[in-house]
């Protein structure tokens, strides 16, 4: 075990989601796997900003060029948006060759450039002729017919069928079969590892603690994080609004967070329309802003993965906002976790004061604050110790674990 090496690679131009995800993945195996070493490599600029466990570093790739919420394209080197892919796939080549994993993990945000994946699995296919191949997928990756079309138009079933050795899906199949809803063929499907969700249930950061500390502990706390998608903005305006009326005399403390698609300008002025407000924090997304969820009686987001995951891990009541078209991804998740009863579903267009109003008053003066323990029933929550459990096996230190474990 000593000697094992894993080489995880993510996408993760803009946002934190990603990258921080697959590097509390690689903490957590680098906790359980004794003596092995993680090497990420990674696009999102701020990755520095991250205190990486031990054992583990990471690689930063040139960002690829995205659009900001205003459509204006932003990011990396004024270079030609070729020369920026080939230096990606130089880089990663080089790390797969110097380093040389035994197994690679590659994150969802590949498939979206295929022409890049396929370069990255034959490497390893040339390089490493014993290295496991495997592909980590989010609970829901969309509605199936989109799901379908986009993995048609990148021949993405072909990809899997021939170079994946396993599929991890950070989820439950009681919450979402993939196998089943994409209609994956046997070939495929019979390679998919539940692994439950990544709940993290660690101690808070000593700032997070700070922070809280400085809050009203008799009123209760409503936490809105925007993580960088489409509407970000949207959604911090319309709470402001909700904020800045009478709102019947309710009272509670609001944690707003800005997430990394809004711009300096707009930070700035929601920074000081927050600041006029009673018992109201405003702060940019970062590394520990996630931690704030187990304080909240309430959470406010878009239905992101790693947001959903703490408010599983601590029972919150919740109310998703996604963005059907932008956040194909989050608003099925959404959706099915709602059919569950564990949030409240609302679209960007049903999303403004008068909702906001309602909702925040009954779920904190009229409702349960946690969510009823049956719902939960059938959710597995210990994804991060069943990951660690499998790579174990495959790296050949443990006898071998059934495939589905969790589901």
């Amino acid at each position: 075990m000593s000697s094992l090496r894993i080489l995880m690679y993510c996408n993760d131009s803009r946002g934190l989601g990603q990258t921080s995800r697959t590097l509390n993945i690689a903490a957590s195996l680098s906790k359980a796997l004794e003596g092995c070493s993680i090497l990420v490599l990674t696009d999102l600029s701020t990755v520095g900003r991250f205190r990486l466990a031990e054992r583990v570093d990471y690689v930063h790739l040139p960002v690829l060029e995205v659009k900001d919420q205003a459509g204006q394209l932003f990011g990396g080197l004024n270079i030609e948006h070729d020369n920026k892919l080939r230096l990606r796939r130089k880089i990663a080549q080089s790390a797969i060759k110097t380093f040389r994993p035994d197994v690679v993990m590659l994150d969802e945000s590949l498939l979206e450039q295929p022409d890049e994946m396929r370069r990255i699995v034959d490497c390893v296919r040339d390089e490493l002729a014993t290295a496991k191949i495997i592909w980590g997928l989010s609970d829901t990756l969309g509605a199936p017919e989109w799901v379908m079309q986009q993995w048609a138009r990148n021949d993405i079933l072909e990809v899997l069928t021939q170079c994946a050795d396993e599929i991890f899906v950070y989820g439950a199949s009681r919450v979402f079969n993939l196998a089943e809803k994409y209609q994956l063929p046997p070939a495929v499907a019979g390679k998919i590892f539940y692994t439950g969700y990544l709940a993290r249930l660690s101690m808070p950061s000593r700032k997070v603690s700070e922070n809280v500390a400085k809050m009203n502990r008799n009123l209760p706390l409503v936490m809105l994080s925007s993580a960088g998608g489409a509407g970000d903005s949207a959604m911090i305006d319309a709470y402001l609004r909700f904020l800045e009326k009478k709102n019947d005399g309710i009272a509670f403390q609001s944690f707003v967070v800005a997430g990394p698609a809004i711009g300096p300008h707009e930070k700035r002025s929601f920074a000081q329309r927050a600041q006029k407000l009673p018992n109201v924090m405003f702060q940019r997304f970062g590394k520990h802003t996630l931690q704030y969820v187990r304080f909240a009686s309430l959470v406010i987001g878009a239905g992101e993965y790693n947001l959903i995951c703490e408010i599983l891990a601590h029972r919150k009541a919740a109310l998703a906002v996604p963005n059907l078209k932008q956040q194909p991804a989050n608003f099925c998740r959404a959706r099915l976790l709602q059919e569950l009863g564990l949030l409240k579903l609302v679209s960007p267009e049903e999303y403004h004061p008068a909702v906001l109003q309602e909702f925040i008053n009954q779920t904190l003066f009229n409702g349960p604050r946690l969510a009823q323990k049956p719902f939960y029933e059938g959710i597995p929550l210990d994804g991060f110790a069943k990951l660690a459990e499998r790579i174990r096996a495959l790296s050949g230190s443990s006898p071998a674990v059934e495939l589905k474990v969790a589901s």
